[in-house]
């Protein structure tokens, strides 16, 4: 390989003993690794969704929304009657395929731009603060993550002319998206440029593939959901929410900003320090050099993998940090192709100042130099410091949530309680499912009045994000963390008024 080729595939081709021990270890690091951090209640709304369809899958009441990514349903039911629990059950999907997705992007990225190169984005993302905190709870993301690389890893064998992988990338894209739906329409753009220039007969089989293989959930899930006109309305009217509440079709410029605020946020946290080398690479395509070397097919590929999902993300809905795990992979690619530039740069330049090392001998020492504090501070964001998703934070939510549950059975009859919840709704009604309970919709929420039903003595807080207002005798528990469980003290018939905007609940003879 010449000076000036940082990222060539290895042109072996075949893999060797080397490659098969760097995929063991990299599946088992990453698995072990998240051993000591999984949660144990159900972590968000959608996870108590999952739970309630492995007992009956209806999208039509909720079980899960639409479309229901029923073949995650059906593999958490799986793994549930290996379990007993449905939240292990989810907690492991989310820990094995999250070491899967390290492993498959490393073969993907081997493949496309080196060993190296695979070898860097695989730590990259085994690393990355959201990938791990989302390997420890009941969310199906890190299996998004999984699914989309080894789709974009069939689909790149496509792209180099393979027929075999052409066809059986339908079915493949299909299957997938059964898991998650979204799969679909992100990646479909990429299949469709996988069978440009196949023959005519490869091309129609792809595509009965992937029809055949999206009846094998579609199908299931309308006839589960009360029959197919069902199912379809009540996908609709999810869409239609979405639409109304956050694409700048229903909000204008406030969603197209918001969105891309929270897009960049999300984004930061799954490239976590990586985020200088992810800077760093579109600087460095716009020189010629570079940007041969990286080749223009794969450029393109991995643009045509990215940009379908930036897009729908920016227009029309982002609402997980999980969501970026669709092109985050190709993200991170990217990025390590950067820092593989950059210490094939430094090398050159110690070289040209007497550095007494062979450059074959340098060139590993100065790539560890380069990668080495990313993977660190990666490292510490997630084990030592405190930001959203990292080991501390997951652990205070199920240490003051376990809490929360327990003191409000303990202090509250729930014959005349009534528990009023906003982000944590599902959550409280399937762990204390024999309280009366109130939502507030973050969403479309700005003056609420409630009136307090007959029996009812006790108004309970679930939620840290409202609280009794100003006026309001601020009655309080303890809970775990230094956190408190507020609550009122309300007569019965009369109104109680939340102001969201405010955060803020009050008794109406105090409003």
């Amino acid at each position: 390989m010449s000076e000036g080729a940082p990222v060539a595939p290895d042109r072996a081709g075949a893999w060797n003993g080397t490659d098969w021990l760097i995929t063991a270890v990299l599946f088992m690091v990453t698995a072990l690794s998240r051993l000591p951090f999984r949660t144990g209640l159900l972590y968000a709304w959608d996870s108590v969704l999952y739970t309630r369809a492995m007992g009956h899958f209806d999208v039509t009441i909720q079980q899960p929304q639409p479309p229901g990514h029923i073949f995650y349903v059906g593999l958490a039911w799986l793994v549930d009657q290996l379990t007993g629990d449905a939240n292990a059950a989810m907690v492991w999907i989310s820990l094995l395929a999250s070491a899967a997705a390290v492993v498959v992007l490393y073969w993907l990225g081997r493949a496309m731009l080196g060993r190296t190169v695979g070898l860097i984005a695989a730590l990259f993302l085994a690393t990355s603060l959201s990938f791990w905190g989302h390997g420890e709870i009941a969310y199906p993301y890190t299996l998004l993550a999984f699914l989309s690389i080894f789709l974009a890893g069939v689909i790149y064998r496509a792209w180099q002319g393979g027929n075999v992988c052409a066809l059986l990338s339908g079915l493949c894209l299909g299957l997938a998206a059964g898991f998650r739906q979204d799969l679909l329409p992100f990646l479909l753009p990429l299949w469709a440029g996988g069978l440009l220039g196949k023959p005519r007969r490869i091309q129609a089989g792809s595509v009965v593939l992937l029809g055949l293989a999206a009846a094998s959930w579609y199908v299931p899930s309308a006839l589960l959901s009360g029959g197919f006109s069902a199912y379809q309305e009540a996908s609709s009217v999810q869409s239609g929410y979405l639409m109304r509440t956050s694409s700048v079709f229903g909000k204008g410029l406030e969603a197209l900003v918001v969105n891309l605020q929270t897009l960049g946020r999300f984004l930061l946290y799954g490239l976590s320090a990586a985020l200088p080398f992810a800077v760093l690479a579109p600087v460095l395509l716009v020189r010629r050099r570079c940007r041969e070397q990286l080749g223009n097919r794969k450029l393109l590929f991995l643009l045509v993998w990215t940009v379908p999902s930036v897009l729908f993300y920016i227009f029309i809905h982002i609402g997980e940090f999980g969501y970026v795990f669709t092109f985050l992979p190709a993200v991170l690619l990217l990025a390590s192709w950067g820092a593989a530039v950059t210490a094939r740069g430094l090398v050159r330049v110690l070289s040209s100042r007497g550095w007494p090392w062979r450059r074959e001998r340098l060139l590993p020492a100065v790539t560890m130099a380069v990668v080495l504090p990313v993977i660190i501070l990666n490292m510490l964001l997630f084990l030592v410091l405190t930001p959203h998703l990292s080991a501390d934070r997951l652990a205070a939510n199920e240490d003051i949530q376990r809490s929360r549950i327990e003191t409000i059975r303990e202090y509250f009859d729930p014959d005349s309680t009534l528990v009023v919840s906003v982000f944590n709704y599902q959550q409280a009604k399937y762990y204390l499912p024999e309280y009366e309970h109130w939502y507030i919709d973050p969403v479309t929420a700005g003056r609420e009045v409630l009136q307090v039903p007959q029996g009812i003595k006790w108004v309970v807080l679930f939620d840290e994000s409202l609280e009794p207002g100003e006026r309001e005798e601020k009655m309080s528990l303890p809970l775990a963390r230094k956190q408190q469980l507020f609550y009122l003290e309300p007569a019965a018939g009369t109104y109680l008024i939340v102001d969201w905007p405010a955060r803020r609940i009050y008794n109406s003879n105090s409003w």
